[in-house]
């Protein structure tokens, strides 16, 4: 199958795994975030799936993120989280850098050379304040099997014979 680059995700196919995340709000003195994401291709690779629980302070979230290409540049994303309404997200890859912006803040990451990290922080956009889900430093580290455990099975069931 050949990819359409306009309805491709592969720019952000080096988020294509399962991350642990750790970081620390401005004005913390300790990692004070502390979370996961499994990220993956749906709709036939034309869509990223980002699926994650993140802890900030005593604050638990779960989030759902659709990204998919925009056809005016970049990607657009859809953010459903436990905290509340849907929020529009925007996703940017220029080499190693990631761009992530929307909510009133944005943030800038490195990936490294061999894909196990990216590193960066989420800052507040002009004229918004800074809160502990607005400026922090983080770290996402690629974890060694990279998928999501399976569910657990359910007992197996026992039929009586007759």
């Amino acid at each position: 199958m050949t990819e359409n680059p306009r309805t491709s995700v592969e720019p952000l196919a080096a988020l294509i795994g399962r991350w642990d995340i750790i970081g620390r709000s401005v004005g913390a003195d300790h990692d004070n975030i502390h979370g996961d994401v499994q990220i993956e291709p749906i709709l036939d690779g034309n869509v990223l799936q980002l699926q994650g629980t993140m802890r900030v302070d005593d604050t638990e979230l779960q989030s759902l993120e659709l990204v998919w290409p925009d056809p005016t540049g970049g990607f657009a994303a859809h953010v459903y989280s436990s905290s509340g309404e849907p929020l529009d997200y925007r996703w940017e890859r220029h080499g190693p850098t990631l761009v992530h912006a929307g909510a009133g803040a944005t943030y800038t990451g490195t990936i490294s050379e061999d894909g196990s990290t990216i590193t960066g922080s989420w800052q507040p956009d002009p004229g918004q304040p800074a809160h502990a889900g607005s400026a922090y430093d983080s770290t996402m580290v690629r974890r060694a099997d990279g998928a999501r455990p399976a569910p657990a099975s359910p007992a197996p069931t026992r039929r009586r014979g007759r």
